[in-house]
């Protein structure tokens, strides 16, 4: 970064000031953040956290008619099973089932209408309260519920978990009754088939006296009596697989009456390939088990592994279908029913592909039958057909007895992992958490405001940055001076009008301390004065402010004092008509001062122009005009030449009564030129003629001249008096004058050709450089 051909680098001494200067707003930040933090945690009810774990298994029951293939869940299961514990439905049977003591730890509204439902607000603020989350890469969900009692959190949580995993075990035994309807249905019509089996059998023996049949065709017999064994049980499964699809796709119509019935049609071109080869495959599949194939034989076990695997890519891309139609919401009971729509189409679709194959078996077997004498035909039709029912009737039987035994069970595919326990503290408000968080960003906010603040103060606060944003050379800082402590205020500074002198007074370290780092600060602007302009004397000073409060006249004072103590005849002038104050500081008469030393001058003059211009005037006898009142007189209507006649005679006169009004302090070589009387026609005096001819007598007398004036932006006598002074010298408080005041100040200077000589920046903080300097001082003071 680059400005006015100067180049600027990171400066952490420089951030540190910063914060060091704005160190309450970063105090009171904090402190105001944490108190913030208290009252949130004093303000909020402490809240309990219960949580309990559970784990879906999954079941393959014993009447699984749908699949002879275990499948892993659904991809959506979790997280509709998620969905459903988050649900108001549950939330009311939660609500049915605690305790009448729980349902009282939940705080009811003060405010309530006549249509207020208790039950429902209980159930509305348990079903707020609950939340779940599943287990990466796991079939677990953790719940949890939250109370403000841990009694309640625990109760409620196990609650959940119990009734969620009631309303699964009942969906399981609707399953199941379902199921085994179906099985009693199927047992009827085979039970019905049996027994007409067993009679025809029995009547064909009776009547042809046909007992046995031949080797041959007792195996060709054997093998279509298995095939038709296997078609029949594949033939059951389907249609109870059918009854299955038509039960889901009922509840399905319920839940969403405008679902497209064709919903799990499958019709893309990679579906239909799918289903070519389900359909090879479980033809090799059946034909490897009529050829009494072992189902843990290598290639039973891999034709399986590919059929699971169609399987699966034939859902996935039936769901894909099914979901570019009108599912809005698969989060729901309807994805669910959904899903086992298409599941069930998947294996519908294997089933009559492996039916398909079977029929084709037996129709191969039925011609190889031709050759069998038309009584052992007979027989042997008769004998599979009761073979073939009974074995059917006595599956079916065994089906059901087991479908009875899963309804009659109390168990489902949830099981609770780790129940809840009573909490042992409240996670909410975690005051730990809120401290740490209200204390860094309570110290976070308060740097940002430190800096914010920082960047819009447009106030001067170091040497090197009013050199740089005003133009204008700083030729001291002047630290914080501490007032001193032993100084008590006596009865001269008990009036109010003269605190602001005894604070000055306090404050005058160059007479109090003379040997202090405050005061040699002092030393280094005389010594800076004296090499800023080396070619011309500065004998002159005039000290002056942009504003009020500036320090100015306290700076004035001790740079007297300094001058003094140094050995140089010194004269400080109190020019600050309006508000003089070092008459204060030094226990002086206010009156007679600069202001009367100008009107005895200047009256004495008029009155020996009179007698003597008639005389002898540089003008030839003309007479001038003259106006004796003092405070009419207008500088701009003598004549030049009359005056000047006037003073050049006069000198001693002016040397004589600058004796009588000028006084002694206390401090050796300082005298004390006051303000004098108070008057409104000030800029009069001090823009006449006799002002310089005093100050060019006083400059013959003195070695150095201070002059203390009124602010600039108040008054116009420092712009006056800049016309006696070889210099002007500009006072900045740190931290309080606006970089502007010190640039409109300067220019106000530059514009009556005031010779400004530099700026005094007063109370710099202090930092530990500062701090560092004065121990030196007061360690070299200790030993000499």
């Amino acid at each position: 970064m680059s400005t006015n051909n100067q180049t600027y680098q990171f400066d952490f001494e420089s951030l540190i000031n910063i914060l060091k200067r704005k160190k309450w707003f970063i105090i009171f930040s904090v402190v105001l953040s944490i108190a913030l933090g208290a009252l949130y945690i004093w303000k909020t009810d402490p809240a309990y956290r219960a949580q309990v774990s559970i784990v879906f298994e999954l079941h393959q029951g014993p009447v699984s008619l749908i699949s002879p293939f275990q499948t892993a869940l659904p991809a959506t299961f979790i997280t509709n099973q998620i969905e459903e514990i988050k649900s108001r439905a549950l939330a009311e049977e939660v609500e049915r089932k605690l305790p009448p003591g729980i349902l009282m730890t939940i705080p009811l509204p003060e405010k309530r209408d006549k249509l207020f439902d208790r039950n429902e607000y209980l159930a509305a603020e348990i079903q707020r309260h609950i939340s779940a989350r599943s287990v990466p890469n796991s079939e677990v969900i953790k719940i949890s519920a939250e109370a403000n009692s841990p009694i309640a959190a625990k109760v409620i949580a196990n609650t959940v978990a119990e009734v969620f995993q009631q309303r699964n075990l009942e969906v399981r035994r609707e399953e199941t009754s379902n199921v085994r309807k179906i099985i009693e249905d199927q047992l009827a019509t085979f039970k019905n088939r049996l027994d007409s089996a067993e009679i025809a059998l029995k009547q064909f023996k009776e009547k042809s006296n046909v007992t046995v049949i031949d080797r041959e065709a007792e195996e060709i017999f054997k093998r279509i009596t298995e095939a038709e064994i296997l078609y029949n049980r594949t033939k059951a499964d389907l249609d109870a697989t059918q009854k299955r699809f038509s039960f889901i796709k009922t509840k399905l119509a319920q839940e969403r009456k405008d679902l497209v019935p064709s919903i799990t049609e499958i019709s893309s071109p990679w579906a239909k390939k799918l289903k070519e080869q389900l359909v090879e495959l479980q033809s090799q599949y059946t034909k490897l088990k009529l050829q009494n194939y072992e189902e843990n034989h290598p290639k039973i076990q891999d034709l399986k592994r590919q059929i699971e695997q169609i399987k699966k890519n034939l859902k996935v891309e039936s769901l894909k279908i099914a979901s570019g139609e009108n599912i809005v919401d698969p989060i729901t009971q309807i994805q669910r029913y959904l899903e086992e729509l298409v599941s069930l189409e998947v294996e519908i679709q294997a089933y009559r592909a492996q039916v398909k194959t079977l029929q084709s078996v037996i129709t191969n077997y039925k011609r190889n039958l031709n050759t069998i004498p038309d009584k052992e035909l007979r027989l042997a039709k008769l004998l599979r057909d009761k073979q073939v029912n009974e074995k059917i009737y006595t599956m079916l039987l065994n089906k059901r007895e087991e479908a009875r035994i899963a309804e009659a069970e109390k168990v489902g595919n949830i099981r609770i992992l780790d129940p809840a326990k009573t909490p042992r503290s409240p996670f909410k408000p975690q005051k730990k958490l809120v401290a740490f968080v209200a204390l860094v960003f309570g110290f976070t906010f308060g740097v940002g405001l430190a800096f914010l603040l920082e960047a819009l103060d447009t106030t001067i606060k170091t040497g090197e940055e009013a050199e740089r944003s005003t133009g204008v050379k700083v030729l001291a800082e002047i630290p914080e001076i501490e007032p001193d402590a032993a100084l008590s205020r006596d009865k001269y500074y008990r009036a109010k009008e003269r605190r602001s002198a005894f604070e000055i007074v306090r404050r005058l370290v160059t007479s109090q301390a003379p040997e202090s780092y405050d005061t040699d600060t002092f030393r280094g602007l005389m010594v800076n004065l004296q090499l800023v302009n080396m070619d011309s004397q500065l004998k002159t000073i005039l000290i002056t402010s942009s504003r009020p409060e500036e320090g100015k006249s306290l700076i004035a004072a001790n740079m007297s004092i300094v001058a003094a103590n140094m050995g140089l005849k010194t004269l400080l002038i109190d020019a600050d008509i309006k508000r003089p104050v070092q008459h204060l500081v030094f226990k002086q008469k206010q009156v007679p001062g600069l202001i009367d030393l100008i009107s005895v001058i200047k009256t004495s003059m008029l009155n020996k122009t009179k007698s003597e211009m008639t005389k002898k005037s540089p003008d030839n006898g003309k007479k001038v005009q003259i106006v004796n009142t003092v405070g009419d007189f207008n500088p701009f209507e003598e004549r030049i030449g009359a005056l000047d006649y006037v003073f050049s005679h006069d000198s001693e006169f002016i040397r004589v009564q600058s004796r009588k009004i000028i006084s002694s302090t206390k401090i050796p070589n300082l005298d004390l030129l006051t303000s004098g009387t108070a008057t409104f026609h000030f800029s009069d005096f001090l823009a006449s003629k006799i002002l310089r001819n005093i100050f060019f007598e006083l400059e013959k007398k003195y070695d150095a001249i201070f002059i203390d004036t009124a602010p600039i932006d108040v008054s116009t006598i420092a712009r006056l008096m800049s016309s006696v002074a070889d210099g002007v010298l500009l006072v900045g408080r740190a931290g309080k004058t606006l970089r502007k005041e010190i640039i409109a100040a300067q220019k106000t200077l530059k514009y009556v050709d005031a010779n400004v000589i530099g700026l005094v920046l007063n109370q710099i903080a202090q930092n530990e450089r500062l701090k560092k300097y004065q121990r030196y001082y007061q360690k070299a003071t200790s030993t000499i």
